[in-house]
């Protein structure tokens, strides 16, 4: 009799033991069922650049739905399972300063947008400087399966930096100056992230307010994500600047940088463009604006909003 309850608990404690045992071995998490996942590996190759975020989020765009997956990741990039299916993917840095990001509309309207600071309608819109973005995309990646689909991506910088050096001639009468300060129409008010390309479709400008960088000499620097070509359809660069006098007196005139602008960018690979210029004033015939050169700007750039 004892020998068979012996044998009874021996045969409970085995069946036990099968039990708890075959789910261990069968047992896979939701991400590793390949028929329906996949795995996605992309490395972020920043080039040169050293200045750049830390952290980048991905968003995932599936074929035929707008809404993204969202992904946190490294700067280095990004490694994870993703429901299986063809993917567009954009990636960017949520850190920005006065920009909002547009994400939830689909790849091809994966928009930085930068603030407003008027919100009066009118037929040009006051913009602040955008700062301290970085992005990059891709149009295609099938993701399926147990063996990681693997993309290499190069961010940029989508902010660029105009930086004014104004020389003020005039003798005496600049003395009698108490300070300068402009607005540049034909900037972009919205860029699409995975290309770096900046749109037009906004009337915008933005101001400036140049700091004494030595006696004569004013300097301001301007963050912006781009240029108008001044073509057709396009509204041209236009710089207005204002001298205010000791006495209470502003004077204001413009001039069109609209053909400095277009050799700049096209023929610069940098992200910060120095444009040199000199003011002759007098305080009968006011005073005009003479383009001299522009340089590429040296060092890396931080983009960060002024």
């Amino acid at each position: 009799m004892k020998k068979q309850e012996k044998n009874r608990i021996r045969e409970w404690v085995v069946l036990l033991v099968c039990a708890l045992a075959l789910p261990a071995c069968t047992y896979h998490t939701p991400d590793e069922d390949w028929e329906r996942n996949g795995k996605v590996r992309l490395h972020l190759n920043w080039q040169t650049r050293i200045d750049h975020p830390s952290v980048m989020t991905y968003y995932f765009y599936k074929d035929g739905i707008g809404f993204p997956v969202i992904r946190q990741g490294s700067a280095s990039g990004y490694e994870g399972t993703l429901p299986a299916g063809q993917y567009k993917v954009a990636v960017c840095n949520t850190d920005c300063e006065n920009v909002v990001l547009e994400m939830d509309n689909g790849y091809e309207q994966a928009y930085g947008k930068v603030r407003q600071i008027s919100g009066l309608k009118s037929s040009s819109v006051h913009i602040e400087h955008p700062g301290n973005l970085s992005g990059t995309g891709c149009q295609i990646i099938d993701i399926g399966g147990k063996q990681a689909v693997v993309e290499e991506l190069y961010p940029i910088n989508l902010v660029k930096t105009l930086e004014l050096n104004i020389k003020v001639k005039g003798g005496e009468e600049v003395l009698s100056l108490e300070g300068l300060s402009g607005r540049l129409t034909g900037v972009s008010a919205r860029i699409h992230i995975p290309d770096g390309q900046p749109l037009f479709d906004t009337v915008a400008f933005m101001a400036f307010e140049a700091v004494v960088a030595a006696s004569g000499v004013y300097t301001a620097s301007l963050n912006l994500f781009g240029l108008s070509g001044g073509t057709e359809n396009n509204d041209p660069v236009e710089l207005y600047l204002t001298l205010r006098t000791k006495d209470g007196k502003e004077i204001t005139s413009l001039t069109n940088i609209t053909g400095e602008v277009i050799d700049a960018l096209e023929k610069s690979i940098s992200a910060y463009i120095v444009l040199d210029m000199e003011i002759v004033y007098d305080k009968v015939d006011g005073f005009k604006i003479i383009l001299s050169e522009w340089k590429e700007g040296t060092g890396e750039v931080s983009n960060r909003a002024m």
